[in-house]
């Protein structure tokens, strides 16, 4: 009980934390409205807390923090930027912990929540989520490293989830750090334990450059860095004794009123009663209070009723402990339980358990099926069995959009791995995952384009944990060399849209080696081409090049096709724009034979692109018409808003702006409803250069400070570099132009850094800028200004570029 309160103030306040209105708190008490105000107002007098902490336990009686996970979670966390997962069930028995682990993270920067598992680490930082989320403006990030095995792939997660794409010649860490600089938000690190060195790392990389970033942790054991606090969560709240225990009394102790809440959930004709809250609080003290336990005994209510189940839990309590309670660890207890729950289940029950281990994050029933069916148990009988393990709370049951899927439980998974590994099977198991998996790729890679390419990214990425697990057995143990490959080709376009560059050139570059291109060469091919993705320039040639030898000796015309495509692309890049038109007319006409459309459309791109910017308008409005119709015959909207943008570059160098400005808004209007910052930074910025050719000073702003913050949470330097300059004419434009000077300075030591050459709308804002400089500043003045802004550092230009 905190110090100085009354037992009523401090039910309060624990009911407070929970978020609750004072109405709801009222209720629950059975207490009077004002009545529950006035403790409140004697419970935010006596707390000694810091005055930020007062104002959250405030913010939760208004319902600004989120509320019960129950009923409003949805509406606290819409309009906040977050990835937080949708929680079905309260958070029971946790009132003290989440009112201190809020006072930690007030005083940390890096919190640990330790514990042993099923503890209920995860569920906890969850919840601080939701509950903080309106004290962090760029959101609250949940990254969770359970699904993968490798260290390597930590940076990947964390980027994943912040959306955070790597850049060329740049580590994903830096970018990730880079992102994070002037944000304020919180980074939940979950399952820490088994990547915890790449974890620590990672964590104190992030808190040493990012002041505004705190990082919430949940772990078996501490990172072990500098200024890490750490906050044991313990098992829930249980009575000291069962005997004479009343109902009421029970219900204030944390396990008892999760077992009841579940129990409830699994037998709605269960009630808590004097009678049997002795037997509950007794249950509950068996299994130490582990929440996990608890749910899984629970669940069992339905079937043997309150007392059959103390009996159970005795008899298994005796035997692991030949008669002495104490002599049984704590630590092994939900193991016990989890042994318990399992030998209860049927034969065809416990197989498809033990199989379902394989399983990187959640699943289909149709892959189900395909790993897990056969020794015992049909294809037919999984979907029951399914269900019937989910009723029995070892599968959680989970609904993306229309699709239902399944997922076991980070303790749950790790002990049917264990229980998988002793019948012998993993190993096939694994082999019939990855098989399915890259079987699933591959038809994904063939039907790309046709149809919602936003859709196929989301159905993809659900996952992405999966892959990533076919991969780790088949290539980097060595497997299965070919399947690897076969799989890691055919993931380059969810890696591509994915932001996973790094990642994917660890896994491409893994496969090339090891993948025999004299026995497979169509398989090589593939990977070479992926690897292309990845290049830029000549690099990108060479790859191409590669490919397109491969294919050819391979006689996979179409892969020979796509390789083409790839070459004159990485032509343009280099500005060798004959030979690219050469080759790109090859590429249309051998996929124009195969009548693959989605082929043709992204060499029409090409192709119009090459037209204008030979200076053939009239071509490259043709070829963009029709590469357009394509995109929209085909149903894949973000081809659509790219080739719209393409449209809007051509007619603005054409000397029509309004038509380019139409045709970049109604770009817009697609890619604002999606996640593709860089496709969004690229149309404002021309959306702000096109405002500035029609006079629209005050539009221009605001989109050149939009694609700016756009730039700037995807750390893309040429992108913050064009908004940069839109916004430095725009000073100029207003008189200023020493400021404008001092921040074309630093843009053109960003190109010159990133040896780009400034393309037809930056040339126009360019040339505009130099010649309003010109006729406000002497040659000398502009020469000392511009070297002045090249050494500026980013945080300084952008404060001077937003300052009006």
């Amino acid at each position: 009980m905190a110090a100085g309160l009354t037992k009523r103030e401090q039910e309060v306040l624990e009911l407070m934390a929970f978020g609750l209105s004072n109405k709801e708190i009222a209720r629950r008490l059975s207490l009077g409205r004002r009545t529950v105000e006035t403790h409140i107002n004697h419970v935010l007098g006596k707390l000694d807390v810091s005055s930020r902490t007062r104002a959250v336990v405030e913010a939760g009686r208004a319902g600004l923090l989120g509320g019960a996970p129950a009923n409003a979670q949805g509406h606290s966390l819409e309009n906040r930027p977050n990835n937080l997962p949708f929680q079905l069930t309260m958070l029971l028995g946790r009132e003290q912990d989440l009112i201190d682990v809020k006072i930690l993270l007030e005083g940390s920067r890096l919190l640990s929540l330790c514990g042993s598992g099923g503890v209920g680490k995860t569920r906890l930082a969850q919840r601080i989520g939701v509950d903080l989320i309106g004290l962090y403006p760029n959101g609250v990030w949940f990254c969770d490293f359970s699904p993968i095995a490798d260290q390597g792939l930590v940076p990947s997660v964390v980027a994943k989830a912040l959306g955070v794409r790597e850049q060329q010649g740049r580590p994903l860490p830096e970018s990730i750090v880079g992102s994070l600089k002037r944000k304020h938000a919180l980074l939940i690190f979950d399952n820490c334990e088994h990547v915890l060195a790449a974890a620590a790392e990672l964590a104190d990389e992030i808190l040493h450059s990012c002041p505004n970033i705190r990082i919430l942790v949940t772990s078996r054991q501490p990172l072990g860095i500098i200024g890490e606090v750490v906050h044991r969560v313990r098992s829930l709240a249980l009575p000291e004794t069962s005997a004479g225990l009343r109902a009421d009394r029970a219900m204030r102790y944390g396990a008892v009123a999760l077992f009841v809440d579940r129990a409830i959930g699994s037998d709605t004709r269960f009630t808590l009663t004097n009678d049997n809250a002795p037997v509950v609080a007794d249950i509950c003290r068996r299994v130490d209070g582990i929440p996990l336990a608890i749910e899984l005994a629970a669940t069992r209510v339905n079937v043997v009723g309150v007392h059959g189940l103390a009996r159970s839990l005795d008899d298994r309590f005796k035997v692991l402990t030949a008669g002495s309670r104490t002599a049984l660890p704590r630590h092994k207890t939900l193991t016990a339980l989890m042994d318990w729950s399992y030998e209860l289940l049927s034969r065809q029950e416990q197989r498809l358990f033990e199989r379902l281990g394989i399983f990187a994050g959640s699943f289909r029933l149709e892959a189900s099926e395909a790993a897990c069916a056969g020794e015992g148990v049909s294809a037919t009988e999984i979907v029951d069995l399914l269900i019937a393990l989910v009723d029995k709370s070892l599968v959680v049951a989970q609904t993306e959009e229309s699709e239902e899927r399944y997922r076991l439980l980070e303790s749950t998974r790790a002990y049917a791995l264990e229980r998988l590994t002793r019948t012998g099977e993993r190993d096939a198991l694994a082999r019939r995952h990855a098989e399915f998996f890259r079987d699933q790729a591959r038809s994904a890679d063939e039907r790309y384009g046709t149809g919602s390419s936003a859709g196929w990214l989301q159905g993809m990425e659900l996952d992405l944990g999966n892959y990533r697990a076919a991969l780790e057995w088949a290539l980097a143990e060595g497997n299965d060399i070919l399947l690897g490959g076969v799989l890691a080709g055919n993931l380059e376009r969810l890696w591509a849209l994915a932001g996973l560059s790094v990642e994917a050139r660890r896994w491409l570059e893994l496969a090339i080696d090891r993948v025999d291109e004299q026995e497979n060469p169509a398989v090589a091919a593939r990977l070479w081409r992926a690897r292309a993705r990845f290049s830029m320039a000549q690099p990108m040639r060479d790859c191409a090049e590669r490919a397109l030898a491969l294919s050819e000796s391979a006689k996979d015309a179409r892969g020979a096709a796509y390789a083409l495509r790839t070459l004159a692309y990485s032509l343009m890049q280099m500005g060798r724009l004959d030979e690219a038109n050469d080759v790109i007319a090859r590429a249309v006409a051998a996929l124009r034979e195969q009548g693959d459309r989605v082929g043709v459309a992204s060499c029409l791109g090409l192709q119009g692109v090459s037209a204008y910017t030979q200076g053939d308008y009239a071509a490259g409005r043709r070829v963009y018409t029709q590469a357009l119709a394509a995109y929209r015959a085909l149903g894949d909207e973000l081809a659509t808003a790219n080739a719209l943008g393409n449209l809007a570059v051509l007619e603005f160098a054409d000397g029509h702006a309004e038509q380019a400005l139409r045709f970049v808004n109604e770009s817009l209007l697609i890619t604002s409803r999606g996640r593709e910052a860089n496709d969004l930074a690229i149309d404002l910025n021309n959306c702000a250069a096109y405002h500035l050719a029609l006079g629209h000073l005050d539009e221009a702003r605001e989109s050149a400070r939009e694609a700016l913050r756009w730039a700037q949470l995807e750390q893309n330097a040429c992108n913050t570099a064009v908004a940069l300059q839109h916004l430095a004419l725009l000073r100029a434009s207003g008189g200023d132009g020493r400021a404008a000077a001092l921040i074309l300075g630093y843009v053109n030591a960003r190109f010159d850094e990133l040896e780009m050459a400034r393309e037809t709308t930056e040339k126009w804002c360019y040339d505009k800028l130099a010649a309003a400089l010109s006729g406000k500043l002497s040659y000398a003045e502009i020469g000392a200004l511009t070297g002045e802004g090249a050494t500026w550092s980013e945080d300084r230009v952008l404060e001077e570029a937003l300052s009006t």
